[in-house]
């Protein structure tokens, strides 16, 4: 039998600032570790802005947690907090990856982004060859699930992205960003995100700058704003109220020595940065800088529990949808398993069936015993042969006092409520396999 378990690096559990280590790597390579390590038969990783979940299914659940425990406490800080990862199995690792598509899990709660990224994560381990049928129901149970409560419920109405919360954020700190320059750094999801929250807060200028220029042009655009050369980002610091930073990159993309070369020459006014990439951009000592003040995804926690008072009611209905999904998806596990185990069955049984038929079709081609002996003997062989195993596990279970499994094999066998037949004058049947 298989077991489905899962390993989790949250939000929830430690600040973004431990689980760079493993944020910096390529989902793809730790898709390849976690494929390699002893009995995982079926995987995948879900990583975002402020989570890192492994999936598994493995035959030897032991094997498979010491192995994933070690590999993901090497590559996290040596002075990690004790209780970082969260490990789940079987139902409860359904359940949570449900939460996670659902929106129910995230900083921001409803964000809509979250369901791209586990059918992105899906879809890269099922490029990977890394996905078998546990998973691809899992993960497809769980993109069902929340188009469904996103559909039913209105957990995903209003801004509810992490890109929203920089925004609103920045809105707070400044009381307003009307009248406000503000540079955009970065050119992907988060930082679209970001530009289309800023539509109607009427800023006085937005600069976009990215490494692929063609990408700040594209967004620069949408927001009648003006793109920068990457060479000039510490210019455009210099003349703007804030940096918003969203890019994908693996390395600090902003330094203290970027921030004290912008602070030059802005007669004490602050600069207001926040950094929503995971890992971060923009390197902790920035906040040393005088005149700088620094956030990052943990400083998101504020707005992210007003989100959530807010949404109660939608948080209770996606609930009850979830609950549901996830009955429907046991079901579907339960008649999976034993559908395997009917077919392995059927393979073992119509194997020893094919022995014994050959084994009577050669006896009776040789025409030296009466038909009705031979048919006789196939028929006490598999007998003896399909009843073997019952019989062992029956004895046992009598040995051991175990009731209920007397119980269930009787059940089993449609044998409650039978006759006894042991006083009767019937031929005693032989215990183990007929050769």
């Amino acid at each position: 039998m298989t077991t489905l378990l899962s390993a989790h690096l949250t939000h929830r559990r430690s600040p973004m600032s431990e689980l760079e280590s493993i944020g910096r790597r390529d989902p793809a390579e730790l898709l390849s570790m976690l494929a390699d390590l002893p009995g995982v038969e079926e995987c995948v990783v879900l990583k975002t802005c402020n989570r890192i979940e492994f999936y598994t299914v493995t035959s030897d659940a032991a094997a498979t947690w010491s192995s994933l425990d070690g590999a993901i406490v090497a590559m996290l800080p040596f002075d990690a907090r004790p209780g970082t990862v969260l490990y789940l199995n079987g139902k409860d690792s359904v359940s949570h990856l449900l939460r996670v598509a659902s929106g129910l899990d995230s900083m921001v709660l409803g964000e809509d982004q979250i369901l791209g990224q586990v059918k992105d994560a899906y879809e890269l381990a099922l490029a990977q060859g890394r996905v078998g049928p546990t998973l691809s129901i899992v993960f497809r149970g769980a993109i069902s699930t929340g188009k469904k409560v996103r559909t039913e419920t209105g957990i995903n109405k209003g801004e509810v992205s992490v890109g929203s919360a920089a925004v609103k954020m920045a809105e707070a700190r400044l009381g307003s960003l009307k009248g406000r320059n503000i540079l955009i750094v970065g050119g992907g999801e988060m930082a679209g995100l970001i530009a289309r929250h800023l539509v109607g807060r009427e800023p006085n200028a937005v600069f976009v700058s990215n490494r692929t220029y063609s990408r700040a042009i594209e967004l620069a655009w949408e927001l009648n704003g003006r793109a920068v050369n990457f060479d000039g980002l510490v210019e455009h610091m210099a003349k703007c109220d804030v940096v918003l930073c969203a890019t994908s990159a693996a390395h600090m993309v902003l330094t203290m020595e970027h921030a004290q070369r912008a602070m030059e020459g802005r007669d004490g006014r602050e600069l207001l940065i926040i950094d929503v990439s995971f890992p971060r951009n923009v390197s902790p000592d920035v906040a040393e800088v005088p005149g700088v003040r620094l956030y990052d995804i943990d400083g998101l926690r504020e707005q992210a529990e007003e989100n959530l008072r807010r949404r109660k009611d939608e948080i209770k209905e996606a609930e009850g949808i979830i609950a549901t999904e996830l009955e429907t998806l046991h079901r579907r596990f339960n008649e999976m398993q034993a559908d395997a185990i009917i077919s392995r069955m059927y393979l073992r049984y119509n194997s020893m069936k094919e022995r014994e038929m050959r084994r009577a079709l050669n006896r009776l081609a040789a025409g030296h015993e009466p038909a009705e002996a031979v048919l006789g003997d196939l028929a006490n062989a598999l007998t003896n042969k399909f009843l073997f195993e019952p019989t062992a596990a029956l004895r046992e279970a009598s040995r051991e006092g175990d009731l209920d499994k007397l119980i269930v094999m009787g059940e089993m066998f449609k044998m409650t409520g039978e006759p006894d037949v042991s006083k009767k004058q019937a031929p005693k049947a032989e215990i183990g396999p007929h050769h």
